[in-house]
């Protein structure tokens, strides 16, 4: 089991990147959804991007996630990742507990971006590109 406060530092510095201040830590995403009427954009997604209004917005995060979530959103992206290329192997790419919540994180807020036209490939090619930015892949 992660505790999400373990990698809080991550978040929150990922969240003044892309202006996101606002982070709630819920103890469960799919309980918190049904109270609040949201959908979630991938259940297995522990994070919830929500636009407040035009300069707000909050991201929702799971504080506790197994593991076996985790591995199950890269093994989702690998899937998709493997129509524009079938050499990189993701599971190795994305080889850490820190990169996988920052494509998380980052994953949640390229669906709210009107550049990736809600196409999941291209929310995962932006996401991608910014890890690569941020110095994510250079560990």
């Amino acid at each position: 089991m992660i505790n999400i406060r373990d990698y809080e530092i991550i978040l929150r510095n990922l969240g003044r990147e892309y202006f996101i201040e606002d982070q709630q830590f819920v103890p469960d995403i799919v309980s918190w959804a049904k109270e609040n009427n949201t959908d979630l954009s991938e259940p297995h997604i522990p994070m919830k991007l929500i636009v407040k209004s035009e300069d707000s917005l909050l991201m929702v995060i799971q504080e506790h996630i197994n593991d076996e979530i985790l591995s199950d959103v890269i093994k989702n992206l690998g899937i998709r990742w493997s129509v524009k290329d079938n050499v990189t192997d993701i599971d190795q790419k994305f080889n850490s507990i820190k990169k996988r919540l920052a494509y998380c994180f980052l994953k949640e807020y390229a669906m709210a971006l009107d550049k990736t036209g809600g196409d999941g490939l291209s929310e995962d090619e932006w996401v991608a590109e910014e890890m690569e930015y941020l110095g994510f892949f250079k560990e």
